[in-house]
């Protein structure tokens, strides 16, 4: 695992997880939206080329229809230009945002050539299916 130091690491950690291929950013207090995109900047600064990310919002909060906006128009494009492919993002939301059957397979968000993008309320459900966009990938 290697860890990236953050300039407010009351924000957010982030760590790249090599055995995973995946980047792994966790936000650890809610934020307002200026944070949010500064904190969503830092992480792609930060982060190697990887296509496969681990975004956990759980201490975050639920954004803004507004900040959702930004995410999904303004970052996700930029991390498709970055590593020049289509992206995976599992974001780790609150159990009482998704369904009981939404929690185990996740819930679809975004489906586009450059982004698929999928909601989780846990670790383990998100992380598989990343490796499965991976393996699938890899074909």
């Amino acid at each position: 695992m290697s860890i990236i130091a953050s300039d407010t690491p009351d924000l957010l950690t982030m760590q790249y997880r090599p055995e995973l291929g995946v980047m792994d950013v966790r936000w650890l207090r809610p934020v307002a939206a200026r944070e949010l995109q500064q904190s969503y900047s830092m992480a792609l600064e930060a982060a190697p080329a990887t296509r496969y990310w681990l975004l956990d919002l759980r201490q975050r909060g639920p954004a803004s229809e507004d900040d959702t906006h930004w995410v999904l128009t303004q970052f996700v494009p930029d991390l498709a230009a970055r590593t020049r492919g289509r992206v995976y993002l599992a974001f780790l939301v609150a159990a009482s945002q998704l369904s009981p059957e939404e929690q185990e397979a996740g819930s679809p968000m975004v489906l586009t050539d450059q982004a698929h993008v999928r909601l989780f309320a846990a670790e383990e459900p998100a992380l598989h299916w990343l490796a499965g966009r991976q393996h699938h990938e890899s074909d």
